[in-house]
């Protein structure tokens, strides 16, 4: 069984770092509107690939990806990475600042990585989600705060409210709620 196994979380959590890495480098040394367009692009081709491999189709780098990095019981094929790529892309189309794009991902890539790693080992669950810890809402909001990097102090108030959210029990997947409660933090400031 995959899920709950603390090195294939691991696995999956490093994966989920550096590809937020990845897009804020593309962010920084290319710009928005190529980062826009790289997503878009990985968007129709994981879609795509979604629809080919409920069809039955193999793929094999999909299936790759599939067998190292899906939990399992998820409703389709790449369902974590899909929901990554739309929340990311929806983020990128809603913020103009480069800075507050690139802090919200930093939120998304290090502090979602963070509170599962140190979740997955915490011994207190929070009393309103006992699905998740009190480890892992600290280790998400203090792996938020490279944040403040890009938009200075304001991170520190992303990294709690994102860690908030984060630790709710909603039916949104946190690679797209975690973008969401971003995209708000940044409009209403």
């Amino acid at each position: 069984m995959k899920r709950g196994n603390f090195s294939f979380e691991l696995r999956r959590k490093l994966f989920h770092f550096f590809f937020g890495i990845f897009l804020i480098f593309i962010l920084i040394y290319s710009g928005r509107r190529n980062l826009i367009i790289f997503l878009s692009f990985v968007f129709i081709m994981g879609c795509i690939m979604i629809v080919l491999m409920r069809q039955g189709r193999k793929i094999p780098i999909a299936d790759w990806l599939e067998e190292k990095f899906e939990r399992e019981n998820v409703r389709f094929p790449g369902y974590g990475a899909f929901w990554y790529v739309v929340g990311t892309l929806l983020l990128v189309l809603s913020l103009n600042n480069a800075n507050e794009i690139a802090a919200a991902i930093v939120t998304l890539a290090a502090g979602d990585s963070a509170a599962t790693i140190f979740g997955i080992r915490g011994r207190h669950p929070l009393p309103y989600n006992r699905i998740k810890t009190v480890e892992g809402s600290v280790a998400f909001f203090v792996f938020s705060l490279p944040a403040c990097l890009f938009v200075g102090w304001m991170g520190v108030a992303l990294a709690a409210i994102a860690s908030a959210a984060e630790s709710l029990a909603t039916p949104i997947d946190d690679n797209l709620l975690i973008p969401i409660t971003a995209i708000l933090f940044f409009i209403m400031i």
